[in-house]
């Protein structure tokens, strides 16, 4: 009898602890509610929810959104994760969301499978990759292994120097077109234009080349007009000496 009496005694703390830790009906279906904090897999509490190690979900969804106490109800969903398995991966160097899969290297780096996004300590984002800190990676926020497809891509110019239409300002220096051609015997290249080595080595800065090649385009505009006033020029002065003989002949 006192066994009995002891247990039905720890029963009913435990039942007494639990609805003091929890709001709710005592039953594996109803809505459970609590007002501060909740640990799993740890004592310490640094949130509203803190889990230690992993948390896992199966078959379900992750919504955020934005609660209207005033209304009773959630406006709609901005981002969602839904029927796809998605996981995190946080280390030392940043944070990992990709598909879900089941295993790590064994030397202790990041599978390829787990680049899918990646945000630095740094601040940088990586797709595909999480090599964004490096020497020359100063001034890039975004890293995008493979390619990039998108129906647009707008690049802004600074200033209005920074666009290439000083080529047609009365004093630009128009480089002679023998000048020219001995650089090109010499280099193999345009003047400025990045040799083959140096665009592979370095890459190229696409606004950089596309107000680059625009200038070499407005230059051979250029030639084109000076080849044309002489061409121009030297008609008239072939129809001048017709003219000339023709009246020499009468």
């Amino acid at each position: 009898m006192k066994k009995l009496t002891t247990v039905l005694f720890a029963l009913l703390c435990a039942n007494s602890l639990f609805s003091q830790q929890w709001d709710g009906n005592n039953d594996t279906s109803g809505n459970i509610s609590r007002v501060g904090n909740v640990s799993v897999g740890t004592a310490d509490s640094y949130d509203k929810l803190t889990v230690f190690e992993n948390l896992r979900m199966v078959n379900g969804k992750i919504n955020f959104g934005y609660h209207l106490p005033n209304r009773g109800s959630y406006l709609d969903t901005f981002f969602a994760i839904e029927h796809i398995p998605f996981a995190g991966l946080a280390g030392g160097d940043g944070l990992y969301i990709h598909p879900a899969h089941n295993y790590f290297n064994l030397d202790g780096t990041v599978p390829d499978q787990s680049k899918a996004f990646y945000v630095s300590s740094s601040s940088r984002i990586g797709m595909g990759t999480n090599a964004v800190n490096c020497v020359t990676c100063d001034g890039y926020r975004l890293f995008v292994k493979d390619g990039i497809k998108t129906e647009k891509v707008k690049v802004e110019v600074a200033a209005s120097n920074g666009w290439a239409d000083y080529v047609f300002a009365k004093d630009y220096q128009l480089m002679p077109l023998q000048d020219l051609k001995s650089f090109i015997n010499n280099n193999g290249h345009l003047p400025e234009v990045p040799t083959t080595e140096e665009a592979i080595k370095n890459g190229i800065e696409l606004k950089e080349m596309n107000i680059l090649l625009l200038k070499k385009i407005e230059e051979l505009t250029l030639y084109t007009l000076q080849q044309q006033e002489k061409m121009e020029e030297q008609s008239k002065r072939i129809e001048k000496l017709e003219n000339s003989t023709k009246l020499n002949v009468k």
